[in-house]
């Protein structure tokens, strides 16, 4: 006897698998394509942005970078 409910499941398992790789993700201020790692670890933004960003909260907060 097969189970239906099984065989749904690993198709639309592999569906979502595919659609992840197939997502793209960029910076939200200079557009470059980024990793979702990095997308999710620095609010969206590239390391480089990101770091531009504590970089200028800092100096703005303490008057020289940390």
């Amino acid at each position: 006897m097969t189970n239906w409910g099984a065989v749904m499941s690993k198709h639309e398992s592999d569906k979502k698998a595919d659609d992840k790789k197939e997502r793209k993700y960029y910076c939200s201020v200079c557009g470059c394509e980024i990793d979702e790692d990095e997308y999710e670890s620095f609010e969206g933004m590239c390391w480089e942005c990101w770091d531009d960003q504590m970089t200028e909260e800092s100096e703005d907060m303490f008057g020289d970078v940390m």
